[in-house]
């Protein structure tokens, strides 16, 4: 049997401004290899880490909007 092992950690809101956006850039990626690769392996193994994924920031964005509100999500380089 596996023991399934947790780290917990305090972040701000740049820190988690940046993770979030790094793990929605990784979801944009692996979906495009999902949709344009022609091998089946590599297509299904980003297929599956994008479901990993996508949880994972729809879980800490939930609790990021909860705790410093929406513009968390906004991940524009633009001055406000």
């Amino acid at each position: 049997m596996q023991v399934a092992r947790e780290i917990q950690i305090s972040l701000n809101d740049w820190e988690t401004r940046y993770i979030l956006e790094s793990l929605s850039k990784e979801m944009a990626r692996l979906k495009a290899i999902n949709a344009e690769s022609n091998d089946e392996d590599e297509t299904a193994d980003a297929g599956n880490d994008y479901i990993e994924i996508s949880g994972l920031y729809d879980s800490l964005s939930q609790k990021a909007v909860s705790i410093f509100g929406e513009q968390i999500l906004n991940f524009s380089k633009e001055y406000l």
